[in-house]
């Protein structure tokens, strides 16, 4: 299984308050991916320190204007494995998402990367992009916020479930 956060922004309540949502529906959670946090507020970043999970957190566009627990030391992307899998995580801003997913598709591509996962808009978004050769296509997951939503969307995050196979379903799960 895979949770894909997005944006949590900088409100550790809502952090909180997911995890602890997270650790009562799920028994045991294989990885926590994209999680973007500004680490501002010392009981959050301890908070997030403790996960009993493995979990990536990707600096956004406003961390770098945060100094102290850690927020410049947040990496900009990250590539992991998960269930003969590739995975590029960013925020998005980067690459341009809120202009188009073409710079993130091939930069996903160049990192033979087949799932790409970003935050930044704040909206949900789920697509296959198509490459050049007829092998190349990336899905590319946006979950949303779970604290500051978009576009008319609701609080929200993705969770990923991949079968023995490798096959997978993804359900966009909305905050109570």
């Amino acid at each position: 299984m895979l949770i894909h956060l997005g944006d949590l922004e900088d409100d550790p309540e809502v952090i909180r308050g997911w995890l602890d949502d997270a650790a009562r529906t799920w028994n045991s959670l294989d990885q926590e991916a994209a999680m973007k946090l500004r680490p501002q507020d010392q009981e959050a970043t301890d908070y997030k320190i403790s996960l009993p999970v493995p979990a990536v957190f990707i600096q956004g566009n406003c961390d770098r204007y945060y100094s102290g627990n850690g927020a410049n030391d947040l990496r900009q992307t990250a590539v992991f494995e998960l269930n003969d899998h590739r995975f590029f995580c960013t925020h998005g801003h980067r690459q341009g998402v809120s202009l188009g997913l073409e710079n993130l598709m091939y930069t996903a591509m160049e990192n033979d990367c087949d799932i790409a996962l970003y935050g930044h808009t704040h909206v949900p978004f789920d697509d296959i992009f198509e490459g050049y050769e007829v092998t190349d296509s990336v899905r590319i997951l946006n979950p949303g916020s779970i604290s500051v939503p978009r576009g008319g969307s609701s609080k929200g995050y993705m969770v990923m479930t991949f079968d023995d196979s490798g096959d997978y379903t993804v359900e966009l799960k909305k905050l109570r």
